[in-house]
């Protein structure tokens, strides 16, 4: 759910790919339903099927009893931090175009990349070779791919409804091997896409 400014479009059930879940295949009663695999995912159960499980909003053992300490808390947290590292490159994703050859490059995410783009075909109308970055998922970053660009552009655009938070990524990842170039916007609504072409025009001088 959320607040949406265009059309939803849900796709037909039978076309999305379903995932089984890895399921749980010993003892019943020597079932942990926090206890991780080595990959740092618990297999499952399905309910109704005679396991016993506990579940808390507070931090817990692996049988999901409430432990209430610091080393619980930092067991659970880096389990669930180190499992999307892991898995980083499975879950990466990315929309890039024309990046090849471009010398500015537009880093964005959400409705951002919209206006965004709007404002790379005016500059590509006006001879500015311009590439489009967005991004799908936000983290784990991308940082393979900005720090390939930014070693073949001028600069990375990017544009955000905040006030830097990605550009701040952005910016780590370029090591200083480009400019890198925030268009913020306080939220309410969208950039206006002149303020979008004007940094990239800045960008390129």
């Amino acid at each position: 759910m959320g607040h949406m400014t265009e059309r939803v479009v849900i796709p037909k059930a039978d076309t999305i790919k379903l995932v089984e879940r890895r399921w749980y295949k010993g003892a019943k009663d020597a079932y942990l339903p926090f206890k991780p695999d080595d990959d740092l995912v618990p297999p499952m159960v399905k309910a109704g099927d005679g396991y016993r499980f506990h579940v808390t909003g507070l931090t817990h053992d692996e049988r999901g009893y409430p432990v209430m300490n610091w080393q619980c808390q930092e067991k659970l947290v880096r389990r669930l931090v180190e499992k999307i590292r892991k898995n980083g490159d499975k879950i990466i994703r990315f929309e890039e175009e024309n990046i090849e050859g471009a010398d500015v490059v537009v880093v964005s995410y959400g409705i951002s990349s919209r206006v965004s783009y709007k404002a790379i075909e005016e500059c590509r109308k006006q001879g500015i070779k311009v590439g489009y970055l967005r991004l799908i998922v936000v983290w784990p970053f991308p940082e393979k791919i900005i720090k390939e660009l930014a070693s073949k552009v001028k600069a990375l655009v990017t544009v955000e409804i905040n006030y830097g938070q990605i550009a701040l990524e952005v910016e780590r990842c370029a090591q200083g091997r480009c400019k890198t170039v925030l268009v913020p916007h306080g939220g309410g609504w969208v950039h206006d896409p002149q303020d979008i072409v004007k940094a990239i025009k800045e960008s390129v001088r």
